[in-house]
């Protein structure tokens, strides 16, 4: 029986058996769907984090936050955050020639910002001059802070764009004055747009002020939050990081036995835990997918079984004019696959058009699942084929002679 007219009857028992085709190729169709939202989800979920944290931390950047922690793989501790200050990052630049410039930040949580007779909360940021090139983020109208601004700890602010749309009604801020509690601030920039950063925060929905006002003037501390350092040469970073880890040790005396009361975050470090946060997508979720299609398999071999039942007559008289037992074990494999190879086909398409929607909906990047498509289509065959091999035995097993009586 030559293969061409193997696969046309399957595509003829497909339309003789709508019903039960359609059955088979529900679990198949379920599962490759599945797997294409979920390798497509993942793929794209982490193309978005490496975007966001790609705009926060670059190949030539450290971040130093206050608080337990360290990077030579022991635990955390909930270290207090007051442990980083100002003259700490002073040292680290005079000690280290390879940190080129860095920049404070302190944050402080959603406070009352009056502005004429409206009041919202929101959310403010301490950071000095160098944000507007250590962060990559200037201004679209006005002007950044100055260094003088920085020594004198001056009452001005930038704004983000959503605090120009939600708390001046879209009209143009600088010049104008705000109350950041009971502290008047004049307006004297609006933040080129940046969007949530990987933590969840609305970036844009924010207020920029020079960290010796927040440190004085809103807080009354002497500590920061943290600093993002720029270096000169990245490829000294892991040489730059144990430098700043010894000498923060050394000036917070800090005893060999006793962990960071500091973290240094280095690119490397980010990317491990972006690959943490998205192994659920790339691992544990398509092997529940995979066992889901071996599922499917089990009700095609089963389904399968039942036709060979109903097709004895059918079976018998093909071997009685001739068909080898090869042939007709040839072509029930050959059926199954034809079934799942086309369930695995739609699936792929639903799959797809899902993941369109979700790229609107959660305004992901868009990705071609062609990883999908692939283990898709040699997920469903490979399937296809295990599902057909006891019922194509069976059937190849049958005498003419039973058959036919």
């Amino acid at each position: 029986m030559k293969h061409k007219k193997i696969i046309t009857s399957g595509f003829q028992v497909m339309k003789r058996y709508k019903l039960r085709s359609f059955f088979m190729m529900l679990g198949i169709i379920i599962g490759i769907t599945a797997l294409t939202l979920i390798l497509s989800l993942g793929k794209g979920t982490k193309q978005q984090l490496i975007d966001k944290v790609g705009r926060i931390i670059s190949a030539s950047d450290i971040i130093l936050t206050a608080g337990g922690g360290e990077m030579r793989g022991g635990r955390n501790t909930d270290g207090p955050t007051s442990t980083l200050t100002l003259d700490d990052l002073k040292e680290l630049k005079s000690q280290i020639p390879n940190i080129e410039t860095y920049d404070p930040y302190q944050s402080i949580p959603a406070r009352s910002i009056k502005y004429k007779e409206k009041t919202m909360d929101i959310r403010i940021m301490g950071t000095s001059p160098n944000a507007e090139y250590v962060w990559n983020r200037s201004v679209t109208s006005g002007s950044f802070y100055t260094e003088t601004d920085m020594k004198q700890s001056a009452r001005v602010a930038l704004v983000g764009t959503a605090v120009v749309q939600n708390l001046f009604d879209g009209i143009d801020p600088v010049g104008e004055q705000i109350r950041i509690g009971t502290v008047p601030f004049r307006v004297i920039g609006v933040l080129e747009p940046m969007g949530v950063d990987p933590h969840g925060m609305d970036r844009d929905n924010e207020i920029n002020v020079p960290i010796t006002t927040a440190m004085r003037r809103l807080m009354n501390v002497d500590f920061i939050l943290g600093a993002k350092l720029k270096l000169s040469d990245p490829s000294q970073m892991k040489t730059t990081a144990a430098q700043i880890i010894q000498i923060l040790r050394e000036r917070h005396f800090i005893s060999t036995d006793e962990l960071d009361d500091f973290t240094v975050i280095t690119p490397e470090k980010v990317r491990e835990i972006i690959a943490q946060m998205t192994n659920v997508f790339s691992v544990l979720l398509p092997l529940i997918t995979g066992i889901a299609l071996l599922a499917g398999g089990v009700v095609i071999a089963a389904l399968m079984l039942i036709t060979v039942n109903e097709r004895t007559p059918e079976i018998g008289l093909r071997k009685a004019l001739g068909a080898r037992t090869k042939d007709i074990l040839l072509q029930f494999i050959m059926e199954t696959t034809v079934i799942t190879a086309v369930g695995g086909f739609l699936g792929f398409l639903l799959g797809t058009a899902g993941q369109l929607l979700l790229v609107i909906k959660m305004k992901l990047p868009v990705t071609v699942p062609w990883e999908a498509f692939i283990l898709g289509l040699v997920f469903s065959t490979v399937i296809g084929m295990a599902a057909g091999i006891i019922p194509a035995r069976r059937a190849a097993s049958l005498e003419p002679v039973e058959t036919l009586r």
